[in-house]
């Protein structure tokens, strides 16, 4: 019988237990969850980029005006001879195209700065990373691993701060630069850019100004040295350290070696080579005259047009005229200073301090980069004779001398941002050091040097230079006596052991010879000389004061200073045009009291000398600067007449209306002054004064030319005849040192009262120039000088070297001047029985009457009679 089945378990009641994961799954969750943290993440940096982007991305400039960039060049000022005589710019800089540079010049700069630039595209990804792990390393060197692209960016587009905004705005805009302008466009940006120290921008600036060649004619050598310049041009130009640019060029060398852009033997070849640097130019003439011109056109076409638009301009200035002006004004201006007196040393050092400097300086001289040509070079002590300051932060580096041997400012210029170093702060000494001047030895130096050493058994001091010792001996410096003490006896009365002194190489013969020096010192007292070609009034020279560096006021436009008795001239011509007076009509040098109908003032006039001579000529009159004669000249044709006369002539300056007028009370600029003898020189034909004469574009586009345009202002007749006055002040009165010329010359001295204006103007056939000497203070100068002594050496000291070569040529006669044989004692025609001279008279003025023979003379002949009434 079959069995029955067995019961079924009972069904289980509650859950099955949880099965034991392995290592597969929880690996499987926590990707999972990573992945979702990624993509989280991955948004998040995504938001966080396109929300920067946006953020940083505003305003941001074009790239599109790079396109058409013309950056700042600099207005070139070309002389009457052809020569370049001046530049103004903000930034000095000649623009020049890619296309006509070699490739070893481009290759250079790629090699230098970025070697895959027309490889990337703008950025270099690995670069900014090596430079950002770099700078996050403590005491590293800090390095900014830009590209040419990102640098013309950062310059051109933005600013130079260092932040991580201006940074991403640079990565922002790189790109688009890139897409915008092709290499070429990119790299002439960079090129014509960047900067090079010593206040050079742009390739083809650095090219003249190290090498005296154009940018397309440098050497595989020379433009290695440029392409290290720009990664700290204060710091590594040749000029200010020899030592850094030599090391830089020789790595900038190995990368265009390492790159295949030069062969290896021109690389190895090139390392060996000394850096030379080009001549040094000579200092251009015409500071003050370039600085009116500057002024002039900014006037006109303002400040950003003239130093950075570019101009051509064109001007009167004669370079040999101009150098031989200044030079007269400073023998001039010297001459008068040594009569004032010796202001003894600048400053003194201790020994044990001068030593420290001493080494320091010594430093600076082993680095400098020396000019083809050069003897060496040795330093302006001046800065030490300052006060010691605070310890501050030093500039970047030392300049060169080209500039002097003053610190450079490092200008927010386009310069490679690679491994900068940060600023150094500097010891006051080190600091005071860095502005001592490195200047070349040459014969006529000036420096501050140190006195080390009093010799009395030779009579010699000694001074050193520091890199060459001077001698000066007594007999040089025997002027030096300072005020309220004796003159000095010997070389112990003059220098001390420790002194900073002032001197002038005047001999400098090779070392280790001493250098022949003489004690020097920088006047107090100023003063000018314009000069005008009277043919076209072209102003041929002008010096506005002693030394341009140390004052650009220029004295010969800017100030207004009182005539004198040399705008007696203008009193004499008015006179004359009157009809009323001849050249020998007679007035009384008398004492006499007045009452000024103009001012309601008593007023005794005097003579310069004190001494009253009594009845004469007009003509002796003038030669001996009589003040009472042109005062009574004065009353009677009116102070309205002679400043009709001036104006007429030139003088534009307000002048006082009443009889002070006579003796030069009103003030005057020596332009103004020169250019109104000037008229009187060309028989009466007025101009403007030309120093512009025409100014281009930097396209070509004349945007003004000026020429002479001449117009008779004055009778012909009277300007000769007042040019025939001013002959006698030459041939017989204060300005008979003149006679020495050799030539026809007419002119006038002028002395205001305490000494306060000294002047001469004057004139012959070729040139006309007007001088003058004072104080700026308006202090007297004291009552021995007087326009003959102070301001008439200048202006002859000027004529000696204009009128060499030059044919002597007599004043032109006008139609209206009659010229007849007078008896010089009464002033009648001289008759067979008298011997007479030849006197210009206007036609119809001259004498009749004969003289009668001698010993029938009467002092009542004396006088002519004028008008109906007797001489004044």
């Amino acid at each position: 019988m079959p069995s029955s089945p067995e019961p079924l378990p009972p069904a289980p009641t509650g859950a099955p237990p949880p099965r034991k994961g392995g290592f597969g799954a929880a690996l499987w969750r926590w990707t999972k969850r990573l992945l979702v943290l990624g993509v989280v993440g991955l948004l998040l940096v995504i938001g966080v980029g396109v929300g920067t982007y946006i953020y940083f991305s505003r305003d941001l400039p074009s790239v599109e005006s790079l396109r058409n960039y013309q950056p700042p060049q600099v207005t070139k000022v070309t002389c009457a001879d052809g020569s370049l005589c001046a530049e103004y710019a903000l930034e000095r800089r000649t623009l020049i195209r890619i296309e006509d540079l070699p490739p070893h010049v481009r290759n250079a700069f790629l090699a230098a700065e970025d070697a895959d630039f027309y490889k990337h595209e703008g950025l270099d990804p690995f670069g900014i990373l090596r430079a950002g792990v770099k700078n996050l390393i403590p005491g590293s060197r800090k390095s900014g691993a830009s590209t040419l692209t990102q640098q013309v960016v950062k310059n051109m587009l933005l600013t130079p701060e260092r932040s991580l905004g201006r940074k991403i705005r640079e990565w922002i805009l790189t790109p688009r630069l890139e897409q915008a302008l092709t290499k070429d466009q990119i790299l002439s940006l960079y090129i014509n850019g960047v900067y090079f120290g010593q206040r050079r921008y742009g390739l083809e600036e650095a090219a003249l100004f190290y090498f005296g060649k154009h940018a397309k004619d440098l050497s595989v050598g020379e433009a290695a040295v440029l392409a290290g310049t720009v990664q700290s041009p204060h710091r590594i130009n040749p000029v200010a350290n020899i030592t850094r640019a030599k090391a830089r060029q020789r790595y900038v060398l190995e990368q265009m070696a390492g790159q295949g852009f030069v062969p290896r033997a021109v690389v190895d070849a090139e390392k060996e080579k000394p850096i030379v640097l080009a001549p040094r130019k000579p200092v251009s003439a015409g500071a003050y005259y370039a600085e009116e011109i500057r002024r002039t056109l900014i006037e006109r076409y303002g400040e950003k047009t003239v130093m950075e638009g570019g101009l051509r301009v064109n001007i009167a200035l004669m370079p040999k005229l101009q150098a031989t002006a200044e030079q007269a004004v400073r023998d001039g201006l010297e001459a008068v200073d040594r009569r004032q007196g010796y202001r003894g040393a600048q400053g003194k050092l201790e020994e044990a301090q001068w030593k420290r400097y001493r080494e320091l300086i010594v430093q600076r001289i082993e680095e400098a980069g020396r000019r083809q040509k050069d003897q060496g070079y040795v330093a302006d002590l001046a800065p030490l004779a300052q006060p010691l300051a605070a310890p501050a932060p030093a500039p970047k580096s030392p300049t060169a001398p080209e500039a002097e041997g003053a610190e450079e400012q490092r200008p927010a210029a386009l310069a490679a941002d690679t491994d900068s170093e940060e600023e150094e702060v500097q010891s006051p000494e080190r600091a005071r050091v860095g502005q001592v001047l490195l200047k070349p030895m040459e014969e006529g130096l000036r420096l501050t040097g140190y006195v080390t050493e009093v010799d009395t058994k030779r009579d010699v001091a000694r001074v050193d230079l520091v890199g060459r010792t001077a001698e000066v001996s007594f007999a040089s410096v025997s002027w030096a006596r300072q005020k309220k003490q004796k003159a000095p006896r010997n070389i112990a009365d003059v220098f001390t052991p420790g002194e900073l002194v002032f001197v002038r190489v005047l001999k400098a013969p090779p070392a280790p010879a001493f250098v022949e020096a003489t004690l020097d010192q920088v006047p107090v007292v100023q003063g000018g000389l314009v000069v005008i070609n009277p043919a076209n009034r072209n102003v041929v020279a002008m010096v506005g004061g002693y030394d341009a560096e140390r004052s650009s006021f220029n004295r010969a436009t800017q100030a207004k200073r009182q005539p004198g008795s040399s705008f007696k001239p203008f009193i004499y011509g008015a006179a004359l045009a009157s009809g009323r007076f001849t050249p020998l009509s007679m007035v009384n040098d008398a004492p006499e009291s007045i009452r000024d109908p103009y001012t309601g003032k008593e007023w005794r006039p005097k003579n310069f000398d004190g001494r009253f001579e009594g009845p004469m000529t007009l003509r002796t009159a003038l030669s001996k600067s009589k003040n009472t004669v042109s005062v009574r000249l004065i009353e009677a044709i009116t102070p309205a007449t002679a400043i009709d006369f001036a104006r007429r002539a030139g003088i534009r300056s307000a002048m006082p209306e009443n009889l002070t007028l006579a003796l030069g009370t009103g003030e005057v600029t020596m332009l103004e002054a020169v250019n109104a003898y000037a008229t009187l020189q060309a028989n009466g034909r007025y101009a403007e004064p030309l120093t512009l004469l025409r100014v281009q574009d930097a396209k070509g586009t004349v945007l003004e030319e000026h020429q002479p345009a001449f117009e008779e202002t004055l009778p012909p007749a009277v300007a000769y005849l007042t040019t025939s006055l001013m002959r006698s002040v030459v041939e017989d009165g204060s300005a008979r040192a003149v006679r020495e010329l050799n030539r026809p010359a007419a002119g006038k001295t002028g002395t205001t009262n305490e000494s306060k204006d000294t002047w001469f103007n004057g004139y012959t056939m070729d040139w006309v120039a007007s001088a003058w000497v004072g104080f700026d203070d308006n202090s007297p100068l004291g009552s021995s000088e007087t326009g003959g002594r102070a301001a008439l050496p200048i202006w002859l000291n000027f004529m000696r070297v204009a009128e060499d070569g030059l044919p002597a040529r007599d004043f032109e006669v006008p139609p209206g001047v009659t010229q007849v044989r007078i008896d010089p004692v009464t002033g009648l025609l001289a008759g067979n029985a008298v011997p007479g001279r030849l006197e210009p008279y206007l036609e119809g003025t001259q004498p009749t009457a004969e003289a009668p023979p001698p010993g029938q003379v009467t002092p009542d002949n004396y006088f002519l009679e004028e008008g109906g009434k007797r001489g004044l």
